[in-house]
């Protein structure tokens, strides 16, 4: 039976009010529950109907609020952020929106905080990206391009911006980048973004050739979650930063304004317990990490 053909049988109305208690955490409204019978009588599928809920401005401020209030606001004494000028490149291009929304003080106000690969292309003062931070390039003492020269659990934040995607090994480094981290602390990772600065499907870049893969957020995400053990981290922030994009520039032609994918991690302390694990026969297919609520829609291996 096909997750379409199960909706139906279980009745489209009881899959809206899922998609609205598990998405938006409330009762669909009548509008809605109308607006959505609708479209699903009219043949639209299941993963269209949810993209448009994930889409919606709901959806949005409902992520925003979350990430907002993720963690405590800074202590005081925090660095002055608004009192410092920002290096002229990717860095510094959304400095003033990171300060202004919060971020800076969320997530890079802790007093040990690392810039690596600070020095960029675009910086000819070398200027780290934050007023505190030290800058990690690889004419730092006792740093390789790998490891870290700092004691496991020391670090308050690592800040990367447009450097991960110049390293061979990410998994590694994603995993030096943690293991120096405090339980609480933060990596700051922004990478470009393969529909905004490569504009192509495949390497090479046709403006870096030092680029050793593109990211999409699902693809940096990946990585993250293949270097990291589960339950040992949350993700904070994730989201497209494409400020000043001008979506009139196409492929063959350098993009103007910001083209990157911001990514926040928390590292936490880890519960006791691990993941439960199932038969394979029993799995449903690419259930993994999708909601209890939403495994009814996937179709079971069986069923493929």
């Amino acid at each position: 039976m096909s997750a379409e053909t199960e909706t139906n049988a279980m009745g489209s109305d009881a899959f809206i009010v899922a998609l609205y208690e598990g998405l938006l955490n409330r009762s669909p409204d009548a509008v809605g529950l109308e607006s959505f019978q609708h479209m699903i009588d009219g043949g639209v599928s299941l993963a269209e109907i949810m993209r448009l809920v994930v889409n919606s401005q709901e959806f949005r401020e409902q992520q925003a609020a979350s990430n907002y209030h993720a963690t405590p606001p800074a202590p005081s004494g925090t660095p002055a952020f608004s009192d410092y000028s920002p290096p002229p490149d990717e860095a510094g291009r959304s400095y003033a929106r990171r300060l202004q929304s919060g971020f800076l003080n969320r997530y890079c106000a802790g007093e040990q905080v690392l810039d690596v690969g600070f020095s960029g292309y675009d910086n000819p003062d070398r200027k780290t990206a934050l007023p505190h931070a030290i800058g990690i390039d690889l004419n730092y003492p006792g740093y390789d391009g790998r490891h870290l020269p700092f004691e496991d659990g020391s670090v308050d934040t690592v800040f990367s911006s447009h450097c991960l995607e110049h390293i061979a090994d990410d998994h590694a480094v994603i995993q030096d980048w943690f293991r120096v981290l405090k339980i609480g602390g933060f990596i700051v990772c922004m990478v470009p973004h393969q529909a905004l600065y490569e504009k192509k499907d495949a390497l090479p870049s046709d403006w870096n050739m030092d680029h050793k893969r593109m990211y999409t957020p699902a693809s940096l995400l990946a990585s993250f979650e293949t270097a990291l053990e589960t339950n040992s981290y949350r993700v904070r922030h994730l989201a497209d930063n494409d400020e000043g994009f001008n979506y009139a520039l196409g492929p063959g032609v350098h993009s103007d304004g910001a083209y990157e994918i911001e990514l926040v991690i928390q590292k936490i302390e880890m519960p006791s317990w691990t993941l439960a694990t199932s038969a394979p026969e029993d799995r449903p297919e690419a259930v993994g990490r999708t909601p209890r609520f939403l495994r009814w829609l996937l179709p079971t291996r069986d069923q493929a």
